[in-house]
């Protein structure tokens, strides 16, 4: 397989939320570069309150990737949401790759 785009991946430090649980804290993240291949999957638009656009990206990654549903993707300029779980996909029973949707919402 190859891997033609290189993804950062980006996770949050957890902080206290002052009830005694953890939240991500965003201005602080572990960074861990990969190869990926990112393709365009689907984006709609809805002009009924606000005008919005919802763009979702397939990302394929290398099994050894270590991403997580609540990390964020920084790719060509942009940073992304991931939509639901990461997939591992398997060929005879071991991880081949991942993959996950990429996610964002632009409000205009």
């Amino acid at each position: 397989m190859q891997l033609r785009d290189s993804v950062i991946r980006q996770r949050a430090a957890t902080v206290p939320d002052g009830y005694g649980n953890q939240r991500p804290d965003w201005s602080s993240t572990d960074d861990a570069a990969y190869p990926a291949d990112v393709q365009p999957l689907a984006t709609d638009e809805q002009v009924v309150d606000e005008q919005r656009t919802t763009t979702r990206w397939r990302l394929i990654l290398p099994a050894t990737a270590d991403v997580i549903a609540s990390d964020r993707i920084a790719w060509d300029g942009d940073v992304y949401e991931i939509d639901g779980d990461v997939q591992r996909w398997k060929r005879r029973g071991v991880v081949h790759h991942l993959e996950a949707v990429l996610l964002t919402v632009n409000q205009g």
